[in-house]
This record gives structure tokens, C-alpha cells and sequence, in this order.
């Protein structure tokens, strides 16, 4: 062989051997794969009728990993054991452990319990369907899903449909897993399928640990106040809230100048007594209410707080070493409408207060006022004047709280505003409910609200976008009221206006609404 044939021979056998040794890997770079598997195959095949399977095999375009899928795969109907699930390569294999009732209609939904192997993509929602007879039930629930009382839903829900001979209030969704359900899409519309002719509860919830049952507070939970005998398709809606706790006690302490109690929830619902019997002043701040007794002789005095069903009790007992003090609350809302007052609030009660050390300017002219007074508020009534601003100043020692507590030096500002520069909304309401209130929100504030006894028009509003909604006040308790699923009684409705309001500098919107 010549040299020449033998170097190309070696070069040949060399490069054989580099390419033979080369690792395979996946081109760099590249948009992110952001798809789920695609199911490419199924055994038995989707809609499939007269079969009843053994064993079901769907096959996926890519590889994939299974997430948590013996509890996310829901089989309706239920099957008393729980199929084996296998995977080998692109393929999920459930072996079935028991043989098919005849001429029913299987769904089998995977929940969240598919994703592909790399980026974590979920399948969701993805159901095989398939009939043991000739045909496939066909019969569906649908509806929309609505929060209250705030406006979005949260995510992980689920709407649910049992099938129960007798409309009971019982533990059944506590304990079961639904027959059929559906995950409703971010307006909350839902849709749930292939349902056989029956009589279902429907209900919704907040499936926070993702286990497809209801678990109580703080889950919250829609239902549907009857039983829904389905013989043709329906369409409902749902009102999903969280349901109120038993109230009860977290904490109570004496501060040597108060008494103070801390609860698991906001309330205003308790019965104050007193061992000796005193006056007594009271101030409820969120989930914490506070007592300060009215210039009492006794060192001690024993409190007792009735709750619902429960008695606490708090004993107090002054501590003359512990230093006591007032201070003012600066209001978040800065504006003064024509006509109104301003008001702030203090921490602690006011016994009384010195005019002499309160001033009341603008442009550093001072300005005439009378105040208005109560245990925790002061209210100031002056001569309104357009597009000014004011400056309030408490001296040191203007207020005088308990045991001697006064003030340090406070200044707080307000500012007016002419009509030309100030918007309106009228509001023409087409409601079937007598008794509601509407109220103006801004990033999620109340800014004021109107009742149904009143003319629906809000004035001299500062020019900015707002929300509005409509609480239906059933029980006309002047608060939106929770329902309860045992009582089987709904929430009180809230429905928000779909748009936001642009309120403009001198102008009036007039909105027609029919929530």
C-alpha cells in the first residue's frame, strides 16, 4: 500500500473514531419551551364505545414526569381501588385492579399530575373519555364563579358536582372526592362535562392543598342552594366566600392604663361588664378591643367580656409607674368636601382639651373653627374657602388624655377644592334587590357609599379612576354578611361594576347599571 493511501486510510479511521466518541447534546440556546405534553395516542381511543379496558395507555409527543398523580387523577365514576400507574419512555400506563360497571360513561381527569420533563410544563385539565356501552353521557353544568367580597378569585379552584339521592347539608364534601368537576378560568367560567342523568349538590372551593376535597376555613367555598335533579343540561352561578370563624379570644392583657383583648377576627360583637361596676371607655382597632376605666377610686377592677357563647375575663389593676399618652392620628384622606368637616382621631381617650393651644391657618392667616368632640375623635367645623390648604397645629398639652397624659406638638394638613375642578357620578340602577349599598373605591379603599334610601349620585369627588360595587344587604345590617354552608345559606351578594370610572374635572358620568 502507498504512503500516501495509508495516511488517508489513518485519517479516515481517525475520524470515524472522534465522531464515534462525541457526545450528543441538545443545541444551546433557543426560545424556552413553555408547552405542555401533547397527547399524540390513547388505548382506548377518546369517545371510544363498547369497550371496557384493563388497561389504558396515553401516549405524549415528549417525555414527561409524573406530579403527585395517584391523588390529582380523579375517576368518575369513583372505582373502589386505585388503578397502578406505570411509565415507560413517552407512555402512562394504568393498570386497572377491577372490571368496569356496564354501559357507563368513564372520565378520567389528570388535574395537575402531568408536566414535561424539563420545564415543569403542566397538562391541565385534561380529561379521556370513554363508554362501557353504546353511548356517551352527554349532559353538562355550567355557569360562572363570582368572588365576594373582594373582586378577584383566587387561584386553585375547583367547581364539583356530587351525586346525592337526598339534598343533605353533610359531610360528604369534607370526606369524598367529587364524581365530576371542573377548574373554573380566570373570569370564573366553568363548564363540567359528560355527566350522566341524576341528582347532584354543586359546589365550589378553594382547594389550597390540592387534595379535590373540601377542608374548611380558611378554604373558602361556593355552593348551590338546591339539589339540581340534571335531566337536561344546566347553567348556574356561584358565590364564593370564606366563611366566618367561631369568634374567640387569642389574647388578653392588663397595661397598667388599659385593658386590652386580641381576637382571631374583626368584631364588634361583645357585652362588657365590670366587678366593681364602672364606666368605662372602649375603642375597637381591627381584631383588638381596649378599655380604659372613667376615673375610678379602685386599684383593680375585674373585667368580663361575653362572646357569643364563651366569658373571659381580664383583670386591672393601674400601674401609676407605666407612662400614659395621647397621640393624634393624621388621616390618610387629606381633602375636605364643601360643607363637610375634618376629623382625626386619637389613641387613646380624650378627657379634654384647650382651645387656647389649637390653631387653626391658611396662607398664615388664622382661621375660625368649633370643635366638635367625642372620646376618640375631634371634628372641625370652619368657613370653607375654595382651593385652600390648612395647617392644624396642636400645641404640647392641648389634649388631655387619662392620668394625666397630654399631647406632643402636632401638625396636620387638609386642603379644599372649587367645584370647577371636582367630578360627579350618577348612577341609574336597574336592581332586583330593595336593599343594597353602593360604594366608591379607590385602589381597593371605600372612599363613600350611598344606600338604597338615597338618591345613587356621588359629588365633589377629587378627578381620578375608581371602582364601584353593589352589596346586596339582605339582612340590612349595613355590612356585607358571610353564608354558611351547614345553614345552607348564601352570601350576600357584591357585584362590581365592570369597568373603571375615569371621574374628570368638571364633569358629570352618568353610568346605566343593571348588576
Amino acid at each position: 500500500m502507498s504512503s500516501a493511501l495509508k495516511y488517508l486510510s489513518f485519517c479516515l479511521s481517525s475520524t470515524i473514531l472522534l465522531w464515534q466518541c462525541a457526545s450528543i447534546q441538545s443545541p444551546s440556546g433557543g426560545e424556552k419551551d413553555i408547552n405542555p405534553p401533547i397527547v399524540v395516542k390513547t388505548t382506548p381511543e377518546q369517545g371510544a364505545l363498547n369497550i371496557n379496558p384493563t388497561e389504558i395507555e396515553i401516549e405524549f409527543d415528549e417525555f414527561f414526569v409524573q406530579r403527585n398523580l395517584s391523588n390529582e387523577l380523579l375517576i368518575s365514576p369513583p372505582l373502589n381501588e386505585k388503578p397502578i400507574i406505570s411509565q415507560k419512555g413517552k407512555s402512562l400506563f394504568l393498570e386497572l385492579k377491577e372490571e368496569l360497571s356496564q354501559n357507563k360513561t368513564y372520565t378520567l381527569n389528570f388535574g395537575k399530575g402531568i408536566a414535561d420533563l424539563h420545564e415543569g410544563n403542566l397538562l391541565e385539565n385534561y380529561s379521556l373519555v370513554f363508554s362501557t356501552g353504546p353511548t356517551l353521557d352527554s349532559l353538562f353544568i355550567k355557569g360562572t364563579l363570582r368572588a365576594c367580597p373582594q373582586q378577584k378569585l383566587p387561584e386553585g379552584l375547583i367547581v364539583a358536582a356530587y351525586e346525592k339521592n337526598t339534598f343533605v347539608k353533610d359531610s360528604t364534601v369534607f370526606l369524598t372526592k367529587p364524581n365530576y368537576f371542573s377548574i373554573p378560568d380566570p373570569d370564573g367560567h366553568f363548564h363540567i362535562e359528560k355527566m350522566k342523568a341524576g341528582n347532584y349538590e354543586i359546589i365550589a372551593f378553594e382547594d389550597i392543598n390540592a387534595n379535590y376535597q373540601f377542608d374548611g376555613f380558611p378554604e373558602q367555598i361556593a355552593f348551590y342552594p338546591n339539589s339540581i335533579a340534571l335531566e337536561d343540561s344546566s347553567n348556574i352561578n356561584l358565590w364564593l366566600f370564606k366563611e366566618e370563624e367561631k369568634l374567640k379570644v387569642l389574647d388578653q392583657k392588663n397595661e397598667g392604663s388599659f385593658v386590652k383583648w386580641v381576637f382571631n377576627k374583626n368584631t364588634d360583637s361583645y357585652k362588657i361588664d365590670s366587678e366593681p361596676r364602672v364606666d368605662f371607655y372602649k375603642k375597637t382597632v381591627g381584631d383588638s378591643l381596649f378599655i380604659w376605666p372613667k376615673g375610678v377610686d379602685s386599684d383593680s377592677i375585674l373585667f368580663l367580656l361575653t362572646l357569643e357563647e364563651s366569658v373571659d375575663t381580664a383583670l386591672y389593676i393601674l400601674d401609676t409607674t407605666q407612662k400614659s399618652e395621647i397621640r393624634i392620628i393624621e388621616p390618610s384622606n387629606k381633602y375636605v368636601k364643601k360643607g363637610g368637616n375634618y376629623t382625626c382621631q386619637t389613641t387613646t381617650p380624650i378627657a379634654g382639651v384647650n382651645v387656647s393651644k389649637v390653631k387653626l391657618e391658611s396662607e398664615g392667616i388664622a382661621k375660625d373653627f368649633q370643635i366638635h368632640q367625642s372620646d376618640f375623635e375631634l371634628s372641625f367645623e370652619f368657613e370653607h374657602e375654595e382651593n385652600q390648604s390648612y395647617q392644624l397645629t396642636f400645641e404640647q398639652g392641648a389634649l388631655k388624655g387619662l392620668h394625666n397624659s397630654k399631647n406632643d406638638s402636632t401638625n396636620l394638613t387638609f386642603f379644599t377644592k372649587a367645584e370647577s375642578t371636582l367630578a360627579s357620578l350618577k348612577i341609574n340602577l336597574e336592581s332586583k334587590s330593595k336593599h343594597y349599598f353602593i360604594e366608591l373605591l379607590k385602589d381597593g379603599e371605600v372612599c363613600e357609599r350611598v344606600s338604597s334610601e338615597i338618591p345613587l349620585y356621588f359629588k365633589n369627588l377629587l378627578p381620578d379612576n375608581y371602582e364601584l360595587r353593589l352589596v346586596v344587604d339582605s339582612n340590612q345590617d349595613g355590612k356585607w354578611t358571610a353564608g354558611n354552608y351547614f345553614e345552607n345559606r348564601l352570601p350576600e351578594e357584591v357585584h362590581y361594576y365592570d369597568e373603571a370610572l375615569n371621574l374628570r374635572a368638571n364633569w358629570e358620568l352618568e353610568i346605566d347599571w343593571e348588576p
